[in-house]
């Protein structure tokens, strides 16, 4: 009987306390500081657990089921290990810095040598090195290193003597302190911070104003102070990046501190939605009401489907009577619509059918459709939606792991038929704008017209006056430009609009000096009342494009809609008592309104092009998916921007879109479970 092997102590996948966790007893002292110099150089937290035993389970599935019920995020990483079972298995997000092909080499030449020595330390030691070596490109394999063996003592001798002529220099220089991140990763981690947080404000506002809907405001009030605060973060950073767009090359190296800057207001908006986006999700228990979510959302489409048709008309209509870019902004946005109403279609049906895999009612109270089913004219949740949905993983096995997947599907549906509604709002307004615009022309003509005939009655009193004079010449141009250009079969209201307030802002700064105070005023307050129509009219414009279309548009855009939306809201503070400078506040939110809606549709046109996309567009089996794409609904290998989020596998699944950042980005539930699924996540492992 004392030959009778004891059984080793088992643990089951459970949420860790602590970074290290070390039941089996078996780490020392070295460990905590390899884990923070790697989280110090590549901003990875690896989180370690050493157990005797996986339970029975899969090194990798017991690995990620913990990541899953730990709430590990995009910058956390998981390495677990069992020391009895000689198993062990690695979890990382999809976002993170090291390729498939460099994990598995860190996993293979630096890991399960120490393991297979038993030096349980040593392991986490030398992954932690070999991660941060990967992610930072400092790593060498052991052939380079023979490799470079010959040429390092050749040279050898010529360092030690350049050493000897710069030792002067080199202790100079000694006493200062050593280089961080250059200004270009610098810039690289601060674009793709904007993205991501950009981003993540508009999912949290569409998911604010469902669960504001359903609670109250009362409810919601928390929520609302914190998307506002971390908007006022994230505008802030938007600003300071717009002060680094016009730098000369040469002063790159000052720009660190405002990259740094940016880079600490990006992760203050994140922590504080991260901070909230728990008790968010308990308050929406998507998971638990996921049935009563498909039927409402399914509502909301099948009443956004039937708007297709008079939203058409209307389209059709505007590209009749105007032309330009607010016609060319909206002109896709029938068929953006469609796409993003299969899609919904789509993941109702995939919702429906995990419910029903989980012996959950499908239904409460849907029409149009049937159990497991897309709505009638949908697509059938076997489509790529689904199957795209699929390849992200199911969140977990069973039941739970069903509904996760639910809940997950009914939020992208949610967010699809959102932006279908902001596409088909869109072309309706346009009309309403374009018409407006089309009035502020008018009245600028009349406006332009009287300021020339007072300009030249100063003239007249003030001969020699060559400012003025050019200034009435200049007016005189731009009032035959423009009624030329309104005198066309399909005029742009909105590029009259812009010629006419440039000819007249340089027709009253040669008028200011010969005019009272009192006339300034009560004359910027005339012009405001015609640019601030307008300017609304450019912001709305770019923000919806952007925002339907926020899967592909980088962060230049993105800036110039913030900087436009911040020179609009000064504007508008500032209407009632400094008119001069609302009327110069309202002209750049226009014109930056208008660079942003630019440079979106050249994003726009790149990823519709194929560029950057293995295959192009089509690759992806379908509009709905392919609409999904460029939405941000859903996410992939091979993206064009800095900050797509991959999915593992070359697949693509839900991109969350919940009310949180970056460590709720990944998550899986829509009330109270894990911010980052295991089934998103890479990982490796094996025996040793």
């Amino acid at each position: 009987m004392l030959l009778v092997a004891v059984p080793a102590r088992a643990d089951a996948p459970a949420r860790l306390g602590t970074q290290v966790t070390d039941p089996a007893g078996v780490l020392d002292s070295s460990v905590a500081p390899a884990l923070r110099a790697l989280q110090d150089k590549t901003g990875i937290q690896l989180f370690v657990v050493f157990v005797p035993s996986f339970d029975g389970t899969p090194a990798q599935e017991w690995t990620d089921e913990t990541a899953r019920l730990s709430d590990l995020g995009d910058r956390d990483a998981l390495l677990a290990v069992a020391t009895t079972d000689r198993a062990y298995a690695y979890s990382f997000p999809p976002d993170s810095r090291l390729s498939d092909g460099e994990l598995t080499d860190v996993a293979a030449e630096r890991i399960e040598p120490a393991l297979s020595r038993g030096d349980w330390s040593g392991a986490v030691v030398a992954a932690a090195d070999g991660y941060a070596d990967a992610a930072t490109g400092s790593g060498f394999s052991a052939a380079w290193a023979l490799a470079l063996l010959a040429a390092i003592i050749v040279v050898a001798l010529a360092w030690v003597a350049a050493r000897r002529r710069h030792r002067a220099a080199a202790s100079a220089s000694s006493s200062e302190p050593a280089a961080g991140p250059s200004v270009a990763d610098l810039s690289a981690q601060a674009n793709a911070l904007l993205i991501e947080l950009d981003d993540d404000l508009r999912a949290a506002e569409s998911e604010l104003a469902l669960a504001t809907a359903q609670y109250g405001p009362d409810e919601t009030a928390r929520f609302r102070t914190a998307l506002e605060e971390s908007r006022r973060d994230v505008a802030e950073a938007f600003r300071l990046r717009m002060t680094l767009e016009d730098e000369r090359p040469e002063a790159a190296e000052a720009s660190r501190t405002t990259l740094e800057q940016i880079i600490a207001r990006c992760r203050a908006a994140d922590e504080r939605l991260d901070a909230e986006s728990e008790a968010f999700d308990q308050l929406r228990d998507l998971e638990g009401r996921a049935a009563e979510a498909a039927a409402e959302v399914d509502r909301r489409r099948a009443a956004a489907e039937a708007g297709i048709p008079a939203a058409a008309v209307a389209l059709q209509d505007l590209s009749h009577r105007w032309s330009g870019p607010p016609v060319s902004a909206v002109a896709g946005n029938i068929d953006a619509a469609s796409e993003r109403l299969r899609f919904a279609a789509e993941a109702v049906g995939r919702a429906r059918a995990a419910l029903a895999s989980a012996g959950a009612p499908a239904h409460a109270g849907s029409s149009g459709s049937v159990d497991g089913g897309a709505p009638a004219g949908g697509v059938s949740p076997g489509g790529a939606a689904a199957g795209a949905a699929a390849a992200g993983g199911a969140a977990g096995g069973g039941v739970g792991g069903a509904r996760a997947e639910a809940a997950l599907a009914v939020r992208a549906a949610e967010q699809a038929v959102t932006q279908a509604e902001q596409l088909l709002a869109a072309v309706r307004r346009a009309a309403t704008d374009l018409q407006a615009a089309r009035a502020a022309a008018d009245a600028l003509l009349a406006e332009v017209e009287g300021e020339i005939v007072t300009a030249r009655g100063l003239m007249q009193q003030q001969p020699g006056d060559a400012g003025l004079a050019g200034a009435v010449g200049v007016a005189e141009q731009a009032l035959g430009v423009a009624r030329a250009q309104l005198g066309q079969g399909l005029p742009d209201p909105v590029a009259v609009v812009a010629g006419l307030q440039a000819a007249d802002a340089t027709l009253d700064q040669a008028l200011a000096a010969a005019q009272d105070a009192a006339a300034r005023v009560t004359h910027a307050r005339a012009l405001l009342a015609q640019a601030l129509p307008v300017a609304r009219a450019e912001v709305a414009a770019a923000s919806d494009f952007i925002g339907t279309r926020r899967g592909v548009v980088n962060a230049g855009a993105r800036t110039s809609l913030s900087e436009a939306q911040r020179h609009l809201a000064l504007a508008e503070s500032l209407a009632e008592q400094d008119p001069a400078a609302a009327l110069s506040h309202a002209q750049q939110a226009q014109s930056l309104a208008g660079d942003a809606s630019r440079s979106a549709s050249y994003d726009v046109q790149t990823w519709s092009s194929g560029a950057g996309w293995p295959g192009g567009r089509g690759g992806y089996g379908s509009d709905g998916v392919a609409g999904a794409i460029l939405g941000g609904l859903l996410f992939g290998d091979g993206s064009p921007g800095p900050a797509r989020r991959r999915s593992p596998g070359g697949g693509m699944s839900w991109s969350g879109g919940g009310f949180g950042g970056s460590g709720a980005r990944g998550r899986r539930t829509g009330g109270g479970g894990g911010r980052s699924g295991g089934g998103g996540r890479r990982g490796g492992g094996g025996r040793f």
